[in-house]
């Protein structure tokens, strides 16, 4: 598959020290081209900030109406754990599928070790 080639322009940056984290804004042009994935996008943000992937949540992002345009939101924040931590679970799962998956796993295998010990007793 060839690589899509997009621009990514950081609109904002602000700093919030209360939560631990850096909140971007960004535009991203897809000229003639499909709108990136998360993941494209949240490695050229990681890249052109110089940050760990794992401590970059894309919040959300928004294609507009009939135009090569997507705009959205970053959380930069300081820890892995601290992203975990402030992030609700449904954008972590679309941040971190494989992870997602491993603890889906995990929780059948609990489940059915809970329903086989509900039916010894």
């Amino acid at each position: 598959m060839s690589e899509r080639k997009f621009e990514l322009n950081i609109v904002s940056d602000q700093p919030n020290p209360a939560v631990g984290r850096r909140e971007i804004c960004f535009e991203v042009h897809h000229e003639q081209s499909s709108t990136p994935t998360r993941l494209e996008v949240k490695e050229k943000l990681a890249a052109k900030l110089n940050a760990d992937p794992s401590t970059l949540i894309i919040e959300k992002m928004v294609t507009k109406v009939n135009s090569w345009k997507t705009v959205g939101t970053a959380y930069l924040y300081d820890s892995a754990e601290r992203a975990k931590l402030f992030t609700p679970k449904h954008i972590l799962r679309k941040e971190f599928p494989e992870e997602a998956k491993a603890e889906e796993k995990a929780g059948e295998g609990e489940a059915e070790k809970a329903e086989k010990g509900g039916e010894e007793g």
